[in-house]
């Protein structure tokens, strides 16, 4: 194993030279104080040599800190050293970086903790050889006496850190990003070792890799990941309490039965279109109308395929049998390309052939106005259909970025015509502030 050595330095170089002893990195990077500065060359290497852990000339490299008390100057100082590190770990996996704190003042050693915690290492305190034996002076306080180090603490700070990393997966989660929450919570599973730690950072991951699953209508992999989620709800208690379990354990009993039915789907039902306006209004939370419009124009279109499948025996509008077509409709769609007897019907299409059978779900539709086809040429008039500014958008058949005030219009009207209330709509849980 080849180690990178990193500390801080204070006024005993006495705990460094027993961090070299125990290590024998092979380089070594020093954050000494401007008072400490000069020890490295006076007081570190010499003592080194004297101890039988001499630094050969070129293995180490010094950072010196311009303000010791200045925690942001200690961090910034300690961030210029980024790329020297990130080259060591790039080395291959038997190159590794350990952290030692104990030099140093309050700033120096805390701004080596959190600037630490961007890459995977241990952490190295040294402090007093045995129990019972303080090893300091000022009655167990103050530095440690010389002859009496021992390395106390060395051990993976991704056990402690893990935990900070809930955070903020939770918030990419609040925000709609559960696939990157899950690749986060990944990296850091690979890091931690604490058996309980790794498996609670697990479980979340899994849930998170469910709702992203759930989010691309991959509803076979959703229900997969989540009835994992339900097998270990009870490592939520110590990420997040009991209440939050018992949150998260009645919202999946609500929602895999929903999962086991859209993953079984071969075809629309009324459950896939309520998931397809819920995906829309997902969408709407991020800002990105044009996705969410899509989805909407998709639903419209999916509710008239449903009604004429289900009242009609219309099974695909893909290949609708010009026979079952009313008189008039077979005369006006002569034109359009047929083969074996049937013609392909598009979502204004499908629902002038409802209307022509006098179906609810048309007259709906023609309430709202988006039986009309007119191209959407002028963005404020409020005549223009939502469904005609979705053709002209980028994601359609133009290059027209849809606005907000389309989607809202698209949604009013489309929780209409399904008749559905957005509270019956599939949600994901929210953990930061449900």
């Amino acid at each position: 194993m080849y180690i990178l050595l990193i500390c801080t330095v204070g006024g005993s170089p006495e705990p460094l030279i027993a961090s070299l002893k125990h290590w024998r990195p092979q380089r070594i990077i020093f954050f000494p104080s401007p008072e400490t500065r000069n020890f490295i060359e006076e007081r570190i290497l010499p003592l080194a040599r004297a101890e039988d852990a001499p630094l050969p000339p070129g293995c180490y490299d010094t950072y010196p800190i311009l303000d010791s008390q200045d925690f942001t100057a200690c961090v910034r100082r300690m961030r210029e050293a980024r790329e020297r590190i990130e080259e060591w770990l790039g080395r291959g996996p038997n190159y590794q970086v350990v952290f030692d704190f104990t030099g140093g003042t309050k700033c120096m050693t805390a701004a080596l903790a959190l600037t630490a915690h961007r890459w995977p290492g241990r952490f190295s305190y040294i402090g007093a050889r045995a129990v019972g034996e303080t090893g300091r002076d000022k009655q167990g306080v103050g530095i440690v006496v010389s002859g009496k180090e021992q390395v106390l603490h060395f051990q993976n700070p991704w056990d402690a850190l893990g935990y900070q990393v809930v955070e903020e997966a939770v918030t990419l989660c609040e925000h709609g990003a559960h696939a990157s929450a899950a690749l986060l919570l990944d990296q850091v599973v690979k890091q931690v070792s604490e058996r309980a730690v790794k498996r609670e950072l697990g479980s979340f991951k899994c849930l998170a890799e469910a709702c992203a699953a759930w989010d691309r209508f991959d509803h076979q992999n959703a229900h997969k990941h989540l009835k994992d989620v339900q097998t270990n709800l009870n490592d939520f208690i110590s990420l997040f309490g009991r209440p939050v379990r018992d949150y998260l354990a009645a919202w999946i009993e609500r929602s895999l039965p929903l999962l086991r039915t859209l993953k079984d789907s071969r075809t629309v039902t009324p459950a896939l279109i309520n998931d397809l306006v819920a995906n829309a209004s997902r969408r709407a939370d991020e800002g990105r109308w044009d996705d969410a419009v899509a989805r909407l124009y998709r639903a419209v279109e999916a509710l008239a395929q449903l009604q004429l499948r289900e009242k009609y025996g219309i099974e695909d509008t893909g290949r609708t049998p010009v026979a079952k077509l009313p008189t008039d409709l077979q005369e006006k769609w002569a034109a359009k390309d047929s083969r074996d007897g049937c013609v392909k019907i598009g979502l204004q299409d499908a629902y002038a052939l409802l209307k022509a059978w006098g179906d609810d779900l048309a007259e709906r539709f023609a309430a709202l106005g988006w039986d009309k086809v007119e191209v959407a040429e002028k963005e404020n008039n409020k005549n223009i259909s939502p469904l005609a500014a979705r053709n002209d958008s980028i994601l359609a058949h133009g290059f027209t970025p849809v606005k907000e005030k389309v989607f809202r219009r698209l949604w009013d009207g489309c929780l209409k015509l399904a008749q559905v209330d957005p509270d019956d709509l599939p949600h994901f849980p929210k953990l930061g502030g449900r």
